[in-house]
């Protein structure tokens, strides 16, 4: 009796936990079928193309928005231009290159649409180097000329404009 009750007891233990584990499985899904709804309605094809834009030379910050001090030096950070190129499928690419020594850097990524309220768009761009580097940026552009501002985390915001291809 007491071997018919543990088979019992661990069955009725199995089979709670496989319930609870499904439930969790079937949001995901559930969830990952709302992202990519979302993300089928893209961006409105004239939005997609080359955007352009320069950043100038600042200093780093730190954590506390102070100019970052290496050995009694502020640490400088060139200007930089940027080119963002907004694909279908929400891919996105970018180009920076730095101004003084015209080395360039290349990332992909995707973007989505973080809002779309009046006359302006606000598109989070999600970018990668491959290595260490995985910046993001907003850029908000407004609808009817296609310019807008760019802004990175501790960097200051620039001007981009749409490119005529």
């Amino acid at each position: 009796m007491n071997k018919l009750f543990t088979i019992l007891l661990v069955t009725v233990l199995i089979s709670c936990g496989t319930i609870s584990s499904i439930e969790p499985a079937e949001a995901t899904e559930q969830s990952a079928a709302e992202s990519t709804k979302q993300n089928a309605e893209g961006l409105p094809s004239d939005f997609l193309g080359n955007y352009h834009g320069i950043q100038p030379s600042y200093f780093m910050k730190n954590q506390y928005g102070d100019d970052m001090v290496i050995n009694g030096n502020k640490v400088p950070v060139p200007s930089i231009d940027y080119k963002f190129l907004l694909k279908e499928n929400n891919v996105v690419s970018l180009q920076q290159i730095n101004l003084e020594d015209n080395s360039r850097v290349y990332y992909d990524g995707t973007f989505k649409i973080s809002s779309d309220e009046g006359n302006a768009m606000k598109i989070e761009c999600s970018l990668s180097d491959g290595k260490n580097s995985n910046p993001t940026y907003i850029l908000t552009i407004n609808k009817s000329d296609k310019k807008g501002i760019c802004n990175g985390s501790k960097e200051p915001e620039f001007s981009i404009q749409k490119q005529n291809e």
